[in-house]
C-alpha cells in the first residue's frame, strides 16, 4: 500500500520547507530510492536545484533537473509536472496534491507550513490521498 507522509513544520517559511525536502531527498537517495522533488514552478525547481548542491556543509546530493539529459540516470530529479517513470518517492512542494503518482511510487511526502491556511490546504490533500487508499501518517516536527 502506498504511503503519504505529512510533515508539519514548526516554521512558517518556504525556505524551511525546501530545506526539509532536501534533507529527505538525501535520506531517501541513500536508501536507494528514486526521488522526484515536485516544485510549484520552474523558478522554484531551479532554487531547489541550487539548494541540493550544498544545503548543509557535509551534504552532496547528485541530481538533475527534469528534462536534462542526465535526468534519466539520476536518483534525484527536480521538476514541475509529470513524475518520471521508475520514481519511488515523491517529495511534493507543488501547490496541489500529487495527481497521478504511477505504480512505482510507494511514498509521497507533503510539507505543511505552520499557519492556519496551510493546515486547511493540507486537510484537502489528506482527504485526497485517503480516497486513493494511501496509508497516511502525520509527523509533527
Amino acid at each position: 500500500m502506498p504511503k503519504a507522509n505529512f510533515y508539519l513544520l514548526k516554521q512558517n517559511t518556504d525556505a524551511a520547507r525546501a530545506a526539509l525536502a532536501c534533507k529527505l531527498a538525501e535520506q531517501q537517495m541513500r536508501l536507494g530510492q528514486r526521488v522526484y522533488l515536485q516544485a510549484a514552478s520552474d523558478d522554484a525547481a531551479h532554487e531547489l536545484d541550487q539548494m541540493l548542491w550544498g544545503f548543509t556543509p557535509e551534504s552532496f546530493v547528485p541530481h538533475a533537473l527534469a528534462g536534462d539529459a542526465a535526468a534519466a540516470a539520476a536518483n534525484v530529479v527536480v521538476g514541475v509536472g509529470a513524475i518520471p517513470s521508475a520514481t519511488t518517492c515523491v517529495l511534493n512542494l507543488a501547490d496541489g496534491p500529487v495527481a497521478s503518482a504511477g505504480d512505482s511510487v510507494g511514498t509521497i511526502a507533503e510539507f505543511i507550513l505552520n499557519d492556519d491556511e496551510a493546515k486547511a490546504r493540507s486537510r484537502i490533500r489528506w482527504n485526497h490521498y485517503k480516497q486513493l487508499g494511501y496509508e497516511l501518517q502525520l509527523h509533527q516536527l
